[in-house]
């Protein structure tokens, strides 16, 4: 089974479809979401208003996400996955690595735009909806209905992503966290 990346799970925000399989969320189109690293899926039974993205941020808001640059382990049940996170001047880069730390293709790119930071382009985009010492909340990007997903630090060496994905006619809401553990050099 392919493993469902952070990236991944970003470029998923908008649809309500994801919720399935696992993959690499930098690189892949908006289409299934479960498997960042490991971490519980529960159901979330209260409806949540979703803010939309803000359209305020700068460079200064960006810099907040310092916390997140390195190299990251998470896991998918049983699967590790690796990710390497860079901010770049009002660009948070991610990619998607081996085992042993070489790249596995392009990387995925979160930029700041007219004051919006996110990825992806129209029902495929997610954007930040608040930037904060040691978190990122991101939103769908459109009015489409999805997943919306939480960066947020847990320590020197540990954060959470935590995704959420509304409830639809057949299934209730959930949420599901990965932990992502530095890699240690």
């Amino acid at each position: 089974m392919k493993h469902l990346k952070i990236l991944f799970l970003l470029g998923c925000t908008v649809l309500a479809a994801c919720g399935g399989s696992s993959g690499n969320l930098a690189n892949a189109p908006a289409t299934n979401s479960s498997g960042i690293s490991s971490g519980n899926a529960s159901n979330a039974s209260e409806a949540k208003t979703v803010p939309p993205p803000s359209k305020r941020f700068t460079k200064d808001d960006v810099a907040k996400l310092k916390w997140i640059e390195g190299s990251w382990k998470g896991m998918d049940g049983e699967n590790p996955f690796y990710e390497r996170y860079k901010i770049d001047g009002d660009a948070m880069i991610v990619e998607e690595l081996n085992e042993d730390g070489s790249v596995k293709g392009p990387p995925g790119r979160f930029e700041l735009r007219e004051g919006e930071f996110g990825k992806g382009e129209g029902d495929l985009r997610s954007a930040a909806s608040e930037i904060g010492d040691g978190f990122v909340q991101f939103v769908p990007g459109t009015e489409s209905k999805g997943n919306s997903y939480r960066f947020e630090r847990k320590g020197t060496d540990t954060w959470h992503a935590i995704l959420e994905w509304p409830a639809t006619a057949d299934k209730p809401a959930r949420q599901k966290v990965y932990v992502m553990e530095r890699m240690k050099k």
